[in-house]
């Protein structure tokens, strides 16, 4: 034993080293060993839990097997809300960036098995050749299963969201056996309502985004975790580290969990008064080292933590934050008008739930700790989502009430949902009160969540989101046509569709080149993407200051789409270019004005003023 503790010391010494030293000035490096072997180690972890998590469930899934039947009405359960989860809500994009950057890595994960994104691109002789690519900030594990799906069935943009309804299966399935855990099957029935009484659950679940991969590997971290502590040993042990692991590389944040996960393997060897150094506790340090080589983009890139996208911040996190960040959470957990994807049955019983379990926690922690593993475990982790939850209230765009940063709040609302139902019992020891939840919280599913749900009106003000979906059925229309498109707001999604796309700075740059590919017909279709304003005073379009191209190009518009009376998004067809006006067009651009924040909040209120004159003509 002394010389395993001597070999861990020594691996987890090298691991430190390797992640957190040794690029420490060479960012770039780290960057690049994370591009180049990014994939591979994924791939590793993965292969090692999937043999740790079937030897550790075999028996229980044979035992289960033998008794199908006690399983019957729980998976029609999970799979009919799943199914709920699904019907209001249409499958497409949901956030501006996310969701096409994790396409975009995954496609390149598919095609060339490589940790990169793609930010420049051409069609040559009918295939798509990337001219450009580089490390994306977001973490590998929902990428790599994306490329697993395209893999498997072949590459289409649609696998991400038939991975999340995949996904989405899980989750619920790990609701409940969570709940089942804290209360038995009754309990477990509690919580997929309540849980499926969250709008935003609903949203997140038809996107092609990675919080619903987060939340499952929460919750799967969480459940292996209880079981290892019950009956610990190597294949337990291993499944739920390797969990851990790959929990760290779903979302940013998610590496805070590796603590809550170190915690529980000290607590049961506190347990067992033995120190057991399996190999997967042995190799977990060298496989965490991807965790830190890939932060270091935020190293080599600053404007990785878009910190000009909150005004006046000069840090990502920060105490200063909370104050308005608290104002903005109760700002969507308390509002009952639909506005917001939030449920306040949720709401109300959570944070009492919260409040009860840090006193609970208080006065019985001995108990729990001595005799209760996995209660132990379950409170090591409701503990872990507190303490993510406060960081993201100390983080600078962490406004709950935001139509981007919502998402956010979905670890919190496991916290209030399983705070909850580890109370429950607790407080209430009539034999009656699991069904009195259970009804409770089915009627406000049917009075409230389904009405809320089926209106959708907090996805309607995300303009970026819902061009971005858009504009991903217009391009699909287009088949194995070649295309270039000028688009400097969503560039990216033509990537994803193995298009070609520039941005109006790049024609602006490189006039001369645009001009030989439009006189040689080099691509089939050549597009211009243009966001619309409105002017009612003389019932006319005009395109942003960031779309426009000038009189030199001669515009045919070939799909347009109106979100507001404002906002309206436009497709045409470049049919022909003056190029002496093209280049007087350039010149023009290099001599205007730069926006500043100022102007730009002037150019939002000038919106906001018109949309409310809109309103008030209404016949």
């Amino acid at each position: 034993m002394l010389r395993k503790v001597i070999l861990f010391g020594l691996i987890a010494a090298l691991a430190v080293v390797f992640g957190f030293i040794s690029f420490r000035h060479a960012p770039e490096v780290a960057v690049g060993l994370v591009q180049r072997y990014g994939y591979w180690q994924i791939l590793a972890v993965v292969v090692l839990f999937a043999v740790c998590l079937w030897r550790s469930l075999r028996d229980d899934a044979m035992a289960a097997a033998r008794n199908w039947r006690v399983w019957v009405w729980p998976a029609a359960l999970v799979l009919g809300v799943t199914a709920f989860l699904h019907v209001h809500e249409r499958h497409e994009f949901k956030i501006v960036m996310d969701e096409v950057v994790l396409q975009d890595t995954a496609m390149r994960m598919h095609f060339e098995r490589e940790a990169a994104a793609m930010v420049r691109g051409y069609d040559l002789a009918g295939n798509f050749t990337a001219l450009h690519i580089y490390v994306d900030k977001r973490p590998l594990f929902f990428p790599f299963l994306l490329s697993l799906m395209h893999d498997l069935t072949g590459y289409r943009v649609g696998n991400a969201f038939v991975l999340n309804a995949l996904l989405s299966v899980v989750f619920m399935a790990l609701v409940f056996l969570t709940g089942r855990r804290l209360g038995g099957w009754p309990a477990g029935v509690a919580a997929v309502l309540l849980i499926a009484s969250i709008p935003l659950v609903h949203q997140n679940v038809a996107s092609s985004g990675f919080e619903l991969l987060n939340l499952v590997m929460i919750l799967a971290t969480l459940w292996l975790g209880m079981r290892y502590a019950e009956r610990p040993d190597a294949d337990r042990g291993g499944a739920f580290i390797l969990s851990g692991i790959l929990l760290a590389q779903t979302r940013y944040e998610s590496a805070l969990f590796i603590l809550p996960v170190g915690i529980v393997i000290l607590y049961v060897w506190w347990r067992r008064r033995a120190i057991d150094l399996s190999w997967p506790v042995m190799v977990a340090p060298l496989l965490l080292v991807i965790v830190p080589l890939h932060f270091s983009v935020f190293k080599l890139a600053a404007a990785s933590w878009q910190l000009a996208d909150g005004p006046g911040a000069d840090t990502p996190f920060s105490p200063r934050f909370f104050y308005d960040n608290v104002g903005h959470a109760m700002n969507y957990f308390l509002c009952t008008d639909g506005t917001q994807p939030n449920s306040i049955l949720v709401t109300l019983l959570g944070v009492a739930g919260v409040g009860f379990f840090v006193l609970t926690l208080y006065r019985e922690h001995c108990a729990i700790f001595r005799a209760q593993p996995a209660q132990a475990v379950f409170c090591i982790f409701i503990l872990g989502l507190l303490v993510h939850t406060v960081l993201m209230l100390c983080y600078f765009w962490g406004q709950f009430d935001d139509p981007i940063i919502r998402r956010l709040s979905l670890p919190s609302h496991l916290l209030l949902v399983l705070a909850f139902l580890f109370v429950y019992p607790r407080l209430i020891g009539n034999r009656a009160r699991w069904r009195v939840l259970i009804a409770i919280t089915g009627f406000f599913v049917l009075g409230f969540t389904v009405p809320s749900v089926a209106m959708h009106r907090y996805t309607q003000e995300n303009f970026a989101a819902r061009t971005n979906a858009w504009l991903s059925d217009f391009i699909d229309t287009l088949g194995d046509d070649s295309a270039l498109a000028v688009d400097t707001g969503s560039g990216l999604q033509w990537f994803i569709h193995r298009k070609s796309s520039i941005t109006v700075d790049v024609v602006a740059g490189r006039l001369d080149n645009y001009l030989f590919h439009f006189r040689n017909h080099t691509f089939r279709h050549f597009f211009v993407v243009q966001r619309m304003g409105s002017d009612f005073d003389h019932g006319t379009n005009f395109p942003s200051v960031d779309d426009d191209l000038g009189d030199g190009f001669q515009l045919e518009p070939v799909a347009e789409r109106t979100f507001s009376p404002v906002y309206r998004i436009r497709v045409s067809r470049v049919v022909a270019i003056d190029e002496e006006k093209a280049k007087a067009w350039v010149v023009r651009r290099g001599k205007a004005v730069t926006l500043t924040p100022d102007m730009k909040s002037a150019v939002k209120k000038s919106e906001a003023e018109a949309l409310d004159r809109w309103f008030k003509l209404l016949p």
